[in-house]
């Protein structure tokens, strides 16, 4: 099977549209959809109809779907692992991370393990945590960094890097409000009742610091998020919150399934000398 119209099957039903995909990747509509056409040919059922400007998956299309996904991941691992071979100890590996931890712990780490290893090349992704956990599993990414253990955690290999807190924030200026404002890209803050304040979310932890520095509440995120504007004075610590100690941790694939770069980062965290 053609893995190239298998790529271009999965971008139309992303993207909704043949046309779309025709701008992205500089090829014709035509050819685009002749080549649907023979990978419909192919496997010898209807995967779309195209209805108006609109493309309606087929039940068949949704479950070639599902198998695509998986094909091409195991042929991007199949060729960072020749890479590795074919370049000595140079490889690249395809690292995500959700959005607080990209923010706050992932650079130091990044730039410590890059002058350690400049041959290996990094991709870095910002993904969701169910997003991180079902790119690792399919092997679409090699290594996902979350605070968020799986799910499925009997599934993958799991190394803390790193221990955190969620501490209180609140404004340095004279404030009346009883918010208390969280970050929904921090999960793990347990909320109850015996707060007796008004929950406000908040889509990011960069959101949430600045709505506590003009005194719309008090806030709970990432103590390594806030450490800048605590140092200058802009945040005050919220006294009377205790802070949550958190995990955040690697995700990979099982240890057999490991290229040497990976375990090169594995190595590079444990060993402590992104600190």
């Amino acid at each position: 099977m053609n893995t190239k119209h298998l790529s271009l099957f999965m971008q139309v039903i992303k993207k909704g549209s043949i046309t779309q995909v025709a701008k992205e990747t500089y090829v014709s509509q035509p050819a685009i959809s002749m080549q649907l056409k023979r990978l419909e040919q192919e496997v010898g059922v209807p995967l779309f109809t195209v209805v108006g400007r609109d493309i309606v998956v087929t039940d068949a299309g949704f479950t070639l779907l599902e198998y695509a996904e998986s094909m091409l991941s195991l042929e991007g691992q199949i060729y960072r692992a020749m890479e590795e071979y074919r370049l000595g100890n140079r490889g690249k590996i395809i690292v995500a991370a959700s959005q607080v931890v990209a923010t706050y712990l992932l650079p130091k780490i990044m730039y410590s393990f890059t002058q350690t290893y400049s041959d290996i090349t990094v991709e870095l992704q910002t993904r969701t945590d169910e997003e991180i956990e079902r790119l690792v599993r399919m092997g679409s990414i090699d290594i996902g960094m979350t605070l968020q253990p799986p799910d499925d955690h009997f599934s993958f290999r799991v190394t803390p890097f790193a221990q955190e807190r969620l501490i209180g924030i609140q404004p340095s200026l004279s404030f009346h409000s009883r918010n208390m404002i969280v970050p929904r890209d921090v999960v793990s803050i347990p909320i109850t009742d015996t707060w007796d304040m008004e929950i406000m979310h908040l889509d990011s932890t960069e959101t949430v610091k600045q709505f506590v520095m003009q005194g719309m509440g008090y806030g709970v995120i990432l103590e390594s998020a806030a450490s800048l504007e605590l140092s200058y004075g802009k945040l005050l610590p919220w006294a009377t919150f205790t802070p949550i100690p958190v995990v955040a941790s690697v995700i990979t694939r099982p240890a057999e399934r490991l290229s040497k770069s990976v375990w090169y980062f594995l190595n590079h965290l444990r060993s402590g000398e992104n600190g």
